[in-house]
């Protein structure tokens, strides 16, 4: 029989957190609960506004404001993988109170989700900061470099 392995993108599991041997206490149970609410509410309000702004961007669309719709897509596109990440690794935390014998494995499920989260939060931050930079340099480069000024900005309303 050959094994055939997927590359998910995630590290394989270490040898010793497959094992099912520790448990947390229940402080510490309280504490992921607490923790895995926060997020559970943080998706689902995260996922509720991503909502809101697609029915925002529809009605900009009918209102004739094409560019304001299309900015508005975008950061409801984000929303939605935000929302489904900090979801499943809320959902991930809470299995860890309800279940025995499956602690490190719900907290591993959570941690990938996390990772996936942040990494794409990461690339959101690195896309922002090049838009911003590549603006402020139309702004300098049009006040200060060219004469005509108006001419340069009228682009920009």
């Amino acid at each position: 029989m050959t094994h055939v392995m997927r590359d998910t993108g995630d590290p394989p599991p270490h040898p010793t957190l497959a094992r099912a041997d520790y448990e947390f206490t229940e402080e510490q149970r309280d504490s992921v609960r607490s923790l895995a609410a926060s997020m559970s509410f943080v998706g689902a309000c995260l996922m509720l506004f991503g909502i809101l702004l697609a029915l925002f961007a529809l009605i900009a669309v009918y209102a004739g404001f094409p560019l304001g719709a299309i900015g508005l897509f975008v950061v409801a596109a984000a929303y939605t993988p935000t929302a489904w990440w900090t979801m499943s690794g809320g959902r991930s935390l809470s299995a860890i109170p309800r279940t025995r014998g499956h602690d490190v494995e719900h907290l591993m499920e959570a941690v990938r989700q996390l990772r996936r989260l942040f990494a794409f939060a990461r690339a959101v931050i690195l896309v922002q900061t090049l838009l911003l930079t590549a603006i402020a340099s139309i702004f300098v480069w049009c006040t200060f470099v060219i004469e005509k000024t108006d001419r340069c900005l009228s682009v920009f309303g």
